[in-house]
C-alpha cells in the first residue's frame, strides 16, 4: 500500500483553505498552520468547502507550527508580506529535498534574487530571508486562479474550479518527472493543474490581471464584472495594462495576452470581489508591495514610466491606511 503524501500548507485563507479542504478530503495526509479564530474552527469541526457542485466538511490536524517531520509538499498560502514570519513556523519540515510551493501574488522574491528583476529584490524579500530559507532549486513557481472567499473562520467558498499553474523556479525549460508528481497528487483532489516550462510568464500575465483590477477594486469597490464593463474603469485598466507590458518587455517578458483578451477576462468573472477588496472590507493589511510597488522598481530601474501604476498604487495605499 502506497502512503498518502504528506502535505503542510501554511495559511488558510480563501485559497489555502480551499485546497487544503480538497487534498483532505482527496485522501492526502494534510496538515495545516494556522493561528486565532481560523485554528480554533478547524480543531472544533474540521474545514467547510462549499463549492460549485457540492459542500463538504473534512477533518485537517491543525498548529500553530508545521511538524517536525519532512513533508513531500509545503505550500505557502499566505499574503506575500506574510511570508517571512512562517519562516521559523515551518523550517523543521523542510530540508534539501523537500518542494515548495508558494501561492502568492505579485512578483514572487525567488524571481528577483538576480537577473532582470534584480531591483525589486528588497522590495519584495527585505533582507534576503525567504531566499535564505527556501533556496530557489527547491521552489515550485505558482500561479493560482481560484474564485475563492472565506465567509467565516474555517469556511471556504470557491465559485469554480481551481487551477495552479506550476513550473520550476531554478529551471526554466524545464518540466521533470518531480513536478509532475506534484501535478499528480493536486489533479487527483480535483485541482486543475498546467505545468510550464517557464513559469516566468504565466506570473507576469497574473500579476499584470492582478494589479489592473485589485488595486481599483477597493478604489471604487466594486466587482470584477462591474469593472470590466464600465467604460471608465475599463479605460483605467487599459492603461494598467499597457504600462504592465512596457515593464514586461524591459524585463525580457513579451508574452502577456492582447489588452481586449484581458480585458474580457475581467469583464466575464461575475461578481466577485478580489482578494484585494476582501482584505480592505476585513480590515487587513493589503499586498501592494509585491504587487504594486515591485512593479514600480522595476519601471525606476530601467526608466519606463508608469504614472496610472504609481497613482493607484498611492491612492489604495492611502485608503487602506484609513480603515486599518
Amino acid at each position: 500500500m502506497v502512503d498518502a503524501p504528506k502535505i503542510c500548507v501554511a495559511g488558510i485563507g480563501a485559497l489555502g483553505g480551499t485546497f487544503t479542504a480538497m487534498l483532505a478530503h482527496s485522501g492526502a495526509n494534510v496538515s495545516v498552520v494556522a493561528r486565532g479564530a481560523t485554528l480554533q474552527a478547524i480543531r472544533a469541526r474540521g474545514l467547510e468547502l462549499q463549492g460549485p457542485a457540492s459542500t463538504f466538511c473534512t477533518p485537517v490536524a491543525a498548529a500553530e507550527r508545521a511538524p517536525d517531520t519532512r513533508q513531500d509538499l509545503l505550500v505557502l498560502a499566505v499574503k506575500a508580506h506574510q511570508l517571512a514570519t512562517l519562516v521559523p513556523l515551518v523550517k523543521a519540515t523542510v530540508d534539501a529535498g523537500t518542494p515548495v510551493l508558494p501561492i502568492v501574488n505579485g512578483i514572487p522574491w525567488w524571481m528577483t534574487v538576480d537577473g532582470p528583476f534584480e531591483s525589486a529584490h528588497e522590495t519584495v524579500d527585505p533582507g534576503s530571508v525567504l531566499t535564505a530559507a527556501f533556496p530557489t532549486a527547491q521552489v515550485i513557481g505558482c500561479v493560482a486562479y481560484a474564485f475563492a472567499s472565506m465567509p467565516l473562520p474555517a469556511v471556504v467558498r470557491s465559485d469554480r474550479q481551481p487551477k495552479l499553474v506550476l513550473g520550476r523556479a531554478a529551471q526554466q525549460g524545464c518540466v521533470d518527472a518531480g513536478l509532475a508528481q506534484i501535478e499528480n497528487i493536486l489533479s487527483t483532489a480535483g485541482i486543475a493543474v498546467e505545468l510550464s516550462a517557464d513559469i516566468r510568464q504565466p506570473i507576469w500575465t497574473k500579476l499584470a490581471f492582478n494589479l489592473a483590477t485589485n488595486p481599483l477594486s477597493v478604489l471604487c469597490e466594486a466587482t470584477l464584472e462591474k469593472m470590466g464593463t464600465a467604460e471608465d474603469s475599463r479605460a483605467v485598466i487599459s492603461d494598467v495594462l499597457a504600462e504592465v507590458r512596457a515593464v514586461g518587455a524591459a524585463c525580457g517578458l513579451t508574452g502577456l495576452p492582447p489588452t481586449s483578451a484581458l480585458l474580457d477576462v475581467i469583464a466575464s468573472a461575475g461578481p466577485h470581489e478580489t482578494s484585494m477588496l476582501q482584505d480592505f472590507r476585513a480590515g487587513r493589511l493589503l499586498e501592494l508591495d509585491a504587487m504594486g510597488e515591485a512593479v514600480t522598481s522595476l519601471a525606476g530601474a530601467y526608466g519606463v514610466p508608469t504614472p496610472t501604476i504609481n497613482t493607484l498604487v498611492r491612492l489604495t495605499r492611502f485608503k487602506g491606511a484609513q480603515c486599518r
